[in-house]
């Protein structure tokens, strides 16, 4: 009987273990096959696809993990690096960005994308206010080093900064016009010169605060370097396309005679009045030439009175109510009072070609680039698939709120 409990023991053992063992094989070809479901090829395309959403920085955790998991060979986790380097670039993350870009260009040196993986990576390093490090990048990319180097004359240091005569020429042509006029003395230069040092100091100043890793800064910069390189463009589709002759400009003119009438206006002689008593002895005066004549014309609807009188809407108009050869009554002006004489008189009339030749032909211009803007940013919509669901909240709305 013993033996027989001993048997019944044994053989219960027996299937206890057997039984543990195929659970165990059978949990682990569940979770193999659930494993093999998700594939590499669906982890990049998924990457992909979210990248292709818009949906950047999951894309990016998408790739990371598709680099730490999976099997490639130099060229395609280089390839792989450099498409994160770029994600990261978009979201202005420069210091990752930098990461993948290095990490790309020591698995493949020679890839066939070198000449923008190096641009990027001096893009970046600007980005992140590491000026010297980009250009040492610069120079030591042959791709991208600018031609024609050569050691020009330091005009200024900064620490271990040198600005030379060429950079701060670069600076100033790239000024408006109306700017560069301004800079028409050797004193005027200096004090520009000055200025521009005070205003790299300061940046280097803002940088050592990290100021300039300030998400919006990021965003600031990166909008401005779009609208210049915009501008850019349309500068050189407006060059294309605006062809105006003087035939063009005169027909312009003859459409828009009213906008180019000379307003109407009068020459006057004055005297300054001691008092509101002095107004008779003052027009006697006045009469018969005594005043001080202004040589400058004076037009309708302006303030400016010349010979430091000052402005004055009301002197203006009590000059302009008079006919030639009448007095106006005394206007005070600041502290002083005046009294006006109409020498002459001029009524509204209509300006020849020839005397607004030149502002016709600024604003026909100015048209005609408005209307080559307008008809590239209607083509770029149209060669679009292009959807705008945005709808802006009333007054009434934010009022609510």
């Amino acid at each position: 009987m013993k033996n027989n409990f001993k048997i019944i023991i044994i053989i219960m053992i027996l299937l206890i273990a057997v039984g543990l063992y195929f659970a165990k094989n059978i949990a682990s070809f569940t979770n193999s096959s659930q494993k093999s479901a998700w594939t590499d090829k669906l982890q990049l395309e998924y990457a992909n696809t979210l990248l292709a959403k818009g949906l950047n920085a999951d894309a990016a955790q998408a790739y990371e993990a598709y680099i730490e998991k999976v099997n490639l060979d130099s060229k395609e986790l280089a390839s792989a690096c450099y498409k994160l380097g770029n994600i990261y670039l978009d979201l202005k993350e420069y210091e990752k960005a930098l990461a993948g870009l290095y990490k790309s260009e020591l698995l493949d040196p020679e890839a066939g994308y070198k000449q923008d993986l190096d641009q990027k990576i001096v893009s970046a390093l600007e980005n992140l206010g590491l000026s010297q490090q980009a250009q040492y990048e610069l120079e030591s990319r042959t791709s991208i080093k600018p031609a024609g180097q050569t050691n020009e004359k330091i005009a200024v240091r900064i620490g271990k900064r040198a600005i030379t005569n060429e950079e701060i020429d670069m600076v100033i042509n790239r000024l408006p016009e109306q700017a560069k006029k301004g800079l028409n003395s050797n004193d005027a230069k200096l004090r520009f010169v000055r200025e521009y040092v005070a205003t790299e100091v300061l940046y280097e100043k803002a940088k050592k605060l990290g100021l300039d890793k300030n998400i919006n800064t990021r965003a600031a910069v990166e909008d401005f370097k779009k609208q210049l390189v915009l501008q850019e463009l349309l500068r050189d589709e407006i060059k294309k396309e605006l062809k105006v002759s003087p035939e063009d400009v005169s027909l312009y003119y003859k459409a828009n005679k009213d906008r180019y009438s000379a307003p109407e206006r009068a020459k006057v002689s004055f005297l300054e009045l001691d008092g509101p008593a002095k107004s008779d002895e003052t027009a006697v005066k006045l009469k018969q030439g005594k005043g001080k004549k202004i040589e400058q014309w004076i037009e309708k609807g302006s303030l400016f009175l010349p010979e430091g009188i000052g402005e004055s809407g009301e002197a203006v108009e009590s000059i302009f109510k008079q006919d030639k050869g009448d007095l106006t009554s005394p206007v005070k002006i600041k502290d002083k009072l005046y009294m006006f004489m109409v020498n002459q008189k001029e009524p509204q009339r209509l300006q020849e070609f020839s005397e607004v030749k030149e502002q016709v032909e600024r604003e026909y211009y100015m048209q005609k680039e408005q209307q080559i803007v307008q008809s590239l940013l209607n083509k770029a919509l149209e060669q679009q698939e292009i959807e705008i669901s945005y709808q802006p909240k009333m007054e009434n709305e934010k009022t609510a709120k």
